[in-house]
């Protein structure tokens, strides 16, 4: 009687779920949902790209089966695997188990192409697939930070660094401000870069990617180390924003060299003037007495003339 409950089950699920891989006497694929939308074989289920998605799926136990996992994953995303898996858990005939998962969807997901959904039950013996078709289309406004420049600085210096943006919704953003925090330095500078079109047409000066140069001082003597840049970018009239953070390293070691040479000991000599007050007291006595003969001398020669003449 349980076997053919088993049976019945089963084949209740195989009329609820997409195109399976293979079919299992372990477990069998309850309802799938994608948002909330129904995963079916005969029609495509609309996403966004740069969306997270939530894929609900509902696994019947046919018979006990232990250490089992359910994987989804995005087939046709050629540069990354995308991809998300529960936890184990064990499977009893009879029981229905619930399990969500939540898929990232890369932002530069090519707009209105179909990619494959794949949904895996499976354990170290068996597995089973259901996969189904999802339609990618661009957000109305969505930018991407597609590299972010910045260079190591030395303490004192001028460092700048680059922001690389790509518009990848279907509206033209105009008036994007791009604002650099480097909060431990108490440094923020913003740019503007004036617009990014989302239809980028050959011969014309419009372009769908672009970037913006930001310039700032690092303070004298900043403390060695490794700091980090926060890059903001706000665009649709302000009601979207995204952030990316990156890290740099600032040399401190000029700023440590010439503290070193302010800090140089000064030596003071002092010498003692006695010896030379009493040098100087010397030969002013020595030239006095000098003068003195001197003038004695000038004295006896005059007297001696007019004794001459009165004889």
């Amino acid at each position: 009687m349980k076997k053919i409950l088993s049976i019945l089950i089963m084949a209740l699920c195989l009329l609820t779920v997409p195109t399976l891989a293979e079919e299992s006497t372990n477990y069998a694929f309850g309802n799938i949902y994608v948002d909330g939308v129904g995963y079916t074989v005969d029609s495509s289920i609309y996403v966004e790209r740069g969306d997270e998605i939530t894929v609900r799926v509902y696994v019947q136990g046919l018979d006990e089966t232990k250490d089992v996992q359910i994987k989804t994953w995005l087939g046709g995303y050629e540069y990354d695997t995308v991809q998300e898996t529960s936890s184990m858990f064990d499977v009893e005939a009879g029981v229905i188990y619930g399990k969500t998962l939540d898929l990232a969807l890369p932002s530069d997901l090519n707009a209105d192409q179909e990619y494959t959904l794949y949904v895996e039950v499976f354990d170290e013996t068996d597995s089973i697939t259901a996969t189904t078709t999802i339609l990618v289309s661009n957000e109305r406004h969505l930018l991407s930070v597609q590299d972010v420049l910045i260079n190591d600085a030395e303490a004192g210096d001028y460092a700048s660094a680059t922001v690389r943006l790509e518009n990848m919704g279907d509206h033209k953003e105009e008036d994007i401000k791009v604002t650099l925090t480097i909060a431990e330095l108490d440094i923020e500078v913003s740019e503007y870069l004036n617009e990014l079109t989302n239809n980028e047409i050959d011969n014309e000066d419009e372009e769908s990617s672009g970037e913006v140069s930001l310039t700032y001082q690092i303070p004298d003597c900043a403390d060695d180390g490794d700091y980090e840049a926060v890059v903001t970018v706000s665009y649709n009239e302000g009601y979207d924003t995204l952030e990316e953070t990156v890290s740099f390293n600032v040399d401190s070691s000029a700023c440590e060299v010439s503290s070193e040479d302010d800090d140089s000991t000064v030596t003071v000599v002092v010498t003692d003037d006695s010896n030379d007050d009493e040098e100087v007291e010397n030969t002013d006595f020595s030239t006095a007495l000098r003068l003195g003969f001197g003038i004695l001398a000038v004295l006896i020669v005059i007297l001696a003339l007019i004794l001459i003449v009165r004889r």
